[in-house]
């Protein structure tokens, strides 16, 4: 029996959906296995539909629940020794379920370094998210995702135009701006089903607005329309951009520190005007 088994990761989403996703999808599609294991952060398990439900094992929950402490492939609590026990463990589970002899057992996982080596474009297969049976309010015109990454004063001033023309709601995770205001903060299952809770909502609204960042991708990789600004918005346009994913109802607009929010405000417009 060929066995293999990927992971464990204990990163943050963004490099979740931009590299360990895509890369645990190509290696379930290249590897000739006859099961495969992984493991992750027991909310974002939903992201990973084409594995046995039964094959996929969560991290330690307080791994998960730390969401402010998870930076890139790596988190902030866990050091090198402690990752090797985390998969230590995850060959034991496996082995021991299988009844089989760990070196007999496949493992790939992106290596624990904070500054890991970036995953081939090649060994990354993306494709689109299952959206999850959650409830959620009704749907809103215009979802806003203001990423931490943006200027505060700016997302400030983007979002008081959008609540003021449009039905607007802002969701996310702990890293956006405005927390009293974001939607998915505000369930009482929050860790249990925050992402769940996001894409369901990406998935419902007309447009999604949010700077460049792994929001963006997610939109492309689910064909919702969305409209992002930042610095390098090349690998995110419709000619060929490599998170685009043919998603022909994107918009991205080049900007740097100096932009101002009405710049962005009128693209904005002119964005949704046009859907």
């Amino acid at each position: 029996m060929k066995i293999c088994a990927i992971g464990p990761y204990i990163g943050d989403f963004e490099q979740e959906i931009t590299t360990f996703r895509p890369f645990a999808r190509w290696h379930s599609e290249v590897i000739d296995a006859d099961r495969i294991y992984l493991t992750t952060h027991s909310n974002r398990i939903f992201l990973y539909n084409w594995i046995k439900k039964e094959n996929i094992f969560p991290v330690y929950e307080d791994l998960t629940r730390d969401e402010l402490n998870q930076k890139g492939y790596v988190h902030k609590t866990i050091q090198q020794k402690d990752f090797a026990i985390l998969v230590r463990k995850f060959k034991n589970i496996i082995s021991d379920i299988c009844n089989c002899n760990k070196k007999n057992i496949i493992f790939y996982n992106l290596g624990y370094v904070k500054n890991a080596p970036a995953c081939s474009i090649y060994n990354k297969l993306f494709n689109p998210i299952i959206i999850p049976e959650i409830d959620v309010d009704d749907s809103s015109e215009i979802v806003y995702i203001p990423h931490i990454k943006e200027d505060k004063k700016r997302a400030d001033r983007i979002y008081n135009h959008l609540s003021k023309k449009y039905d607007c709601i802002i969701v996310g995770d702990m890293k956006v701006h405005f927390p009293d205001e974001n939607r998915v903060l505000k369930q009482i299952d929050y860790f249990e089903n925050c992402y769940k809770y996001i894409i369901k909502y990406i998935s419902k609204a007309k447009a999604v607005i949010c700077p460049i960042s792994h929001w963006t991708i997610l939109c492309n990789l689910q064909k919702v329309p969305v409209f992002s600004w930042g610095k390098r918005p090349g690998p995110f346009r419709t000619d060929g951009g490599i998170y685009n994913f043919s998603n022909q109802k994107t918009m991205t607009f080049a900007t740097d520190d100096d932009t101002s929010a009405d710049n962005i405000t009128n693209m904005i417009d002119y964005f949704i005007g046009g859907l």
